[in-house]
């Protein structure tokens, strides 16, 4: 066979093999094994949407969360709500599949139920109710006690002597007390009106300012006003000068935060519920309680945060490495 033959034949081999190549609508050729080679699927990622209310903790939690999860294979969406009712009825209805709520918020705002002392009771009590409308608490944390507190100026309770809620309240006799609080304690059933009750106060409403959480504390630290009733875990109480009055006759609940899943996102992914606990397992009171200072004082970025604190609680690796 001459050389200009063996030319001629070698490039129709090679034309009929690019033209396989392009027509075959099974993939490659294999052409160590003689054998058709199946594209790999692309991988879809589930997906999950997650929630957070409007304050620092929740924002914290949120990141903390979604990180978790996408290191996991999930692919996350995040919402942020303005409010408890918002938020509740957003998972209710699927529009979120998780976001950390508070037992004793669950039994007096949502089930319209007294608040429960007892953190673990209060769990397992909603956690039975909610059951019912298919939605799924994992694990408490006990390490972080967002309650309502009463903040008042560290030289305000010294040079009164106000230690206890009940001193405040026989201080304000006869004074024009102005208190910061949120909307959302003005309306809850253990919001401003039974805790006056509670305690022998008489504000009156034009004294009692409504503002966004993240601002309670910088009111007080300004003298806007004299107290706010906002929550034990702010990150700005000590930095800021303030104490926390004791709540001497037991009115606030504990305040524990848990994930709440639905259980259609359980059972389509039920990997969530290993994860999730074992996140909440990483939550230590004086570190979460220094990254909300950071958060909240020094302006750090709550992502940031979020993933640094998974990598030194050994969830994750940090980005460099």
């Amino acid at each position: 066979m001459n050389g200009k033959l063996v030319t001629f034949l070698t490039v129709v081999i090679v034309l009929e093999l690019a033209l396989l190549a392009l027509l075959n609508p099974f993939g490659p050729w294999n052409k160590e094994k003689g054998t058709l080679v199946e594209d790999p699927s692309p991988v879809v990622k589930p997906a999950v949407t997650i929630g957070s209310k409007s304050f620092t903790e929740q924002y914290l939690l949120m990141k903390m969360t979604g990180i978790w999860l996408r290191e996991n294979g999930f692919a996350v969406k995040e919402i942020i709500f303005k409010g408890s009712t918002n938020i509740r009825s957003a998972l209710e209805a699927g529009v979120i599949d998780q976001y950390w709520e508070y037992p004793n918020t669950a039994r007096i705002y949502y089930q319209q139920q007294p608040g429960i002392p007892d953190a673990e009771e209060a769990f397992r009590t909603v956690a039975e109710q909610d059951e019912k409308v298919g939605l799924r608490w994992l694990q408490m944390t006990p390490a972080i006690n967002s309650s309502w507190t009463m903040l008042i100026k560290k030289e305000l309770a010294e040079q009164y002597g106000i230690r206890t809620i009940s001193d405040l309240s026989a201080y304000a006799k006869g004074k024009q007390l102005h208190i910061a609080t949120n909307s959302e304690f003005l309306i809850r059933g253990d919001g401003i009106e039974p805790f006056q009750q509670k305690y022998g106060f008489t504000i009156p409403r034009e004294n009692i300012i409504v503002s966004e959480t993240k601002l309670f504390a910088q009111a007080v630290k300004e003298a806007r006003v004299q107290a706010a009733v906002g929550f034990a875990s702010d990150g700005r109480i000590i930095p800021y000068g303030l104490v926390e009055l004791e709540d001497d006759l037991h009115y606030f609940p504990p305040y524990n935060p848990a994930p709440v899943v639905t259980a259609a996102s359980l059972k389509q992914n039920p990997q969530i519920e290993p994860l999730l606990n074992r996140l909440t397992g990483t939550i230590e009171h004086d570190k979460f309680m220094a990254f909300l200072y950071r958060a909240d004082v020094q302006h750090e970025d709550v992502t940031e945060l979020a993933r640094q604190y998974l990598v030194e609680a050994g969830l994750i690796r940090s980005s460099g490495n």
